[in-house]
């Protein structure tokens, strides 16, 4: 059985076929205690129904952040967002860092108590680009 979401057009999800299994290469399996730390920290950094900010737009979309995550104290999932330069190149008029002269990234990192399903803390810094 296929549902098609509000708002799709139907031709659009008629012509699309699920695989049998999904395939091999690319295969990512996320526990459902980081998939809900990911969701939070998410939410909570690019709300879905924040308004669009004065920054350029590629910064206010969700799909310009990389994401890792790994466990962290007891019931704790560490959270880390990272500006993909690649979605979203940096701007050469920001910060940067001494040595290179290349712009800093930012990363964003949340501390989420999968027990409670709430943010702990939220950290920021800034690091040389790799």
């Amino acid at each position: 059985m296929v549902a098609v979401h509000p708002g799709t057009p139907p031709a659009e999800a008629a012509n699309f076929t699920f695989p049998v299994e999904l395939p091999l290469q690319g295969l990512i399996r996320i526990d459902g205690n980081t998939a809900a730390a990911i969701q939070l920290a998410m939410d909570h950094f690019r709300p879905w129904e924040a308004p669009p900010s004065r920054q350029p737009a590629c910064l206010d979309r969700r799909d310009s952040y990389d994401v890792t995550a790994a466990p962290g104290p007891e019931g704790v999932v560490l959270v880390q967002l990272t500006l993909d330069d690649q979605r979203c190149p940096p701007d050469p008029s920001e910060s940067v860092e001494a040595t290179s002269g290349k712009p800093l990234q930012e990363i964003v990192l949340y501390a989420v108590d999968i027990r409670t399903q709430r943010l702990l803390s939220i950290g920021r810094r800034f690091q040389r680009h790799p």
